[in-house]
Parts: structure tokens; C-alpha cells; sequence
């Protein structure tokens, strides 16, 4: 959980993204969810940077709506 946050900064994780939403609904009423969701904003902006800063062809479009 603590390696997810980075892991998901790189472009070509869309996976990732996936777990990281299953790692969300299991802190759901846990007091450490505000903390996981700044961590996850963070690596979802540096993604967003990432996947912009590499190409801006049509299928990077798809990346963009699995991490928003």
C-alpha cells in the first residue's frame, strides 16, 4: 500500500488504478482514508503528466478516465 502511490505516477499503470480503488472501499470508515486519498491526488496528478508528457494519441485517452 505504502509503493502503490509511485508506482501509479508512472504512465502505463492502469492496473494499478484498480487496486488502488479496491485499497479505497476497504478504508472506506477507516480514519487513515483522508491520508490514503491526498496520496492517491498526488500520484494521480504526477500520472496525468506523465501520460500527457509521453504521447497525446487517442488510446492515452482511456489511462486518463481509469485514473480519474
Amino acid at each position: 500500500m505504502d509503493q502503490l502511490p509511485a508506482a501509479l505516477e508512472r504512465a502505463g499503470n492502469e492496473e494499478s488504478w484498480a487496486v488502488a480503488d479496491t485499497i479505497s472501499r476497504v478504508l472506506q470508515d477507516s480514519e487513515e482514508l483522508h491520508s490514503w486519498r491526498r496520496r492517491l491526488l498526488s500520484a494521480c496528478m504526477k500520472g496525468l503528466v506523465a501520460v500527457y508528457s509521453s504521447s497525446k494519441d487517442e488510446c492515452k485517452q482511456e489511462v486518463e478516465r481509469s485514473m480519474l
